[in-house]
Parts: structure tokens; sequence; C-alpha cells
């Protein structure tokens, strides 16, 4: 049995040796094909790699099931290294692909924005928000009204920015953080103004100037600079556009092969009813694991499974020499919960159906305590790629 247990062993660790391989996929810009026409990789890791112009300094990865929103997704980024210009760029698909599912891929290059570029994106979105403003603005009597509350004011005016600059990213990848405290501070300072008091607050009008839409134009244009500020410093100089993009919409992954997970180990019954002393008998057991959960997105609860078998021996006595047995095969059968350490080293705990065939000659069923230790392997279900 021990020497059993050392093959397993070493069948099994051999196996994470070779799946510890990262495989590498190739995207093809002049057949456009991935991977070349085959499934994505599921349930592992995999490199993405292709070749790109000298100009391309970033390539930007969006994906997410097809039949979900961007925003279940998952971004990725190449850039070219520091002071060198590579011809060919390899991302990490870090976070494993679901067997058997549809996924869009969206893949953007970029190259360093021109001055030109930056400027006109700048102008659209400072139009877009002197628009916007004047849209929700009214001025009543005595107030300046905004027709939404300042937190929807903030998130309109940041889906502008991202929307005018959607084509535009900066060189590490992070979005418009959005509008600062500044801006909330000068939106807030709108509860205090007292279009009453103008003509004490405003200089310089003549007797044909209307003094509350002065006071009112004034505060507008103060916060419109604010804003127009804070996007000015997230459109830097250094900011990337894309200039090409390669999208795959329900592209599929490959089907994993189920796997059984067996168990081969030792454990130990717990003995004590019709017995003077609790008592405890022992031997090699067999049995299957049905997890509950899949490793690669539910790694505690794959670790946990349902386990049944039973036990080998047929040679399992208690202390009044009366031969133990069970339902099946003349051999106990046991039920539990097993937890699996090291991929390969499963603790289980639970009941056993044995049959006590007594000295009177009449036999007595009865459910008894179990703990067991085991070595796990899979045996793979079907044919094609085995999961991790």
């Amino acid at each position: 049995m021990k020497k059993m247990i050392l093959s397993v062993l070493v069948i099994v660790f051999g196996a994470l040796e070779l799946h510890a391989q990262v495989t590498t996929i190739n995207l093809d810009l002049v057949t456009g094909k991935i991977n070349g026409g085959m499934p994505l990789p599921a349930e592992r890791e995999f490199y993405i790699q292709g070749a790109i112009p000298e100009e391309i300094d970033m390539v930007k990865l969006l994906i997410y099931p097809s039949n979900k929103t961007e925003n279940s997704g998952y971004t990725y980024f190449w850039k070219t290294p520091f002071g060198y210009k590579d011809l060919s760029y390899q991302v990490l698909m870090a976070d494993p692909l679901r067997s058997n599912t549809n996924y869009h891929l969206e893949f953007g290059y970029y190259q360093k924005a021109g001055a030109d570029q930056i400027i006109e994106v700048r102008e659209l979105i400072h139009q877009n928000i002197k628009t916007y403003l004047s849209t929700v603005t009214t001025i009543k009597r005595r107030r300046i009204r905004f027709s939404e509350s300042d937190e929807v004011l903030i998130n309109n005016l940041s889906k502008i920015v991202n929307q005018g600059a959607y084509y535009f990213e900066l060189p590490n990848g992070d979005k418009f953080p959005g509008f600062s405290d500044i801006t909330r501070a000068k939106l807030a300072q709108r509860g205090n103004l007292k279009l009453g008091k103008a003509k004490l607050n405003v200089t310089g009008l003549d007797e044909t100037d209307n003094a509350r839409a002065v006071y009112a134009e004034q505060y507008i244009s103060e916060l419109e600079q604010i804003l127009f500020s804070e996007v000015e410093q997230f459109l830097s100089p250094n900011m990337l556009v894309r200039v090409d993009e390669t999208i795959f919409e329900k592209y599929s992954t490959e089907k994993t092969s189920n796997s059984l997970p067996i168990n081969i180990g030792y454990g130990a019954i717990s003995l004590s009813k019709g017995l003077p002393d609790q008592e405890f008998v022992t031997s090699p057991y067999a049995g299957l694991s049905f997890p509950l959960g899949n490793r690669t997105f539910a790694r505690f609860m794959n670790n946990m499974s349902v386990s049944t078998g039973f036990f080998l021996s047929n040679k399992i006595e208690n202390q009044l020499n009366e031969k133990i047995s069970g339902p099946v095969l003349d051999r106990p059968i046991y039920v539990g919960l097993g937890y699996n350490f090291f991929r390969v080293i499963r603790l289980n705990a639970g009941g056993t159906f044995i049959t006590t065939e007594q000295a009177g000659g009449s036999n007595v069923n009865s459910f008894q305590p179990f703990v067991g230790i085991s070595a796990e392997f899979n045996l793979w279900l079907g044919i094609g790629s085995k999961k991790r």
C-alpha cells in the first residue's frame, strides 16, 4: 500500500510539472486568425503574441464573456520597453477563461498622440461640458439651480470626458480619475450665492446690465474653468491614441474534459455500540470524490468534496472477534466530507455503514464514524484538454 501511494504521488507531481508550462498562441493580423482559428485555451493561463508595426507603443486587450457586458471582463496592457522598439508583443492572460464559453476579444493598437489630436479632443470635451452645463442650469430670482444633483452632475461630466477620450489612453493605462474635491467645493458654493445681492458682488456694471445674470454667468465661467483645467491635466502631452483594432465576437474556448478524483488511502472506523470500550478498526479504502467547485475559479470549494467508497479488507474484526463487513461486497461503505491538501493528499471524515456479524448468528447494521487519509489522482473522462 505504501508503494502504491508513493507511485501515485510521483505520477501526480509529474503531471503538475507538465501543466506548469504556459501555452502561447498567436494572433495573425494578416490572416485575421487567432490561435490558427482553433478555440482559446480554457481554465489555464496562456500568452497571446503577435506582430506589430514599429510605431505602436501599446497594445490593449479587453476580453469578456459574449453574453455579458465589458464590466464583467478583464483588460490587459502591453507596453513597448522604455528606450526600445519591438516588432511584436506578448500579453499574459492571467485570468483563465471558462470552458466551452464564447468570449468577446478587442485588441487596440496605440501610438503617441500628436499635439493637434490632443488639442482637438480637449476642445471637443470643453464644448460638450459647456453645452451640458447650459442645459441643466436655470437662474431663479435668488438662486442658480441645476436640474440634477451634484453627484449626478459629476458622474455625467465624467462620462463626457470618458466618451470624448475613448480612443485615448495614458501610457500606464489609468482611466480618468473623475473630478476632484475642488470641483465639488465649487458646486457646493452655489448654495451660498445670493443673486439678490449681485450688485454688491459684481464690479464694472453699467445701467443696462442685468446684475443677477452677470453674477450667475461669472459663477458658471469659474466652474467651467475648473472643469477644463482638470480635463487638461488628464489629457497630457504623453497620451496615446488608438490607430487600429482587431475584434473577435463570440470566439469560443476549448471544451475541457471532466475528471473523476479517485482516492486510495487508509482509514479508521470508530466502534462503540455493544462493546465495553470504544474501539477503532483500520483498513485500506478506495473511493471517489465529487468536488464542490471548479479548482480554477473556486479553489477552496474545489478542495472540499463529498466522498464515498468502501474499505478493502474483508478481515476486519472487533475486540469480541466479531466480523465487521458491510452492505455491499461484504465491505464497509463510507460517505463523508473531504479536504484536499497539496492537490494529492485528501483528509476524509464522515460515517460508515457496517454490518456486525455477532457470535449468535445475527447481523447488526449500524452507522459508525470514520476518519481517513488518502492519495488522490484524477481519472480523465473523454478526450481533449485536461483540467488543471
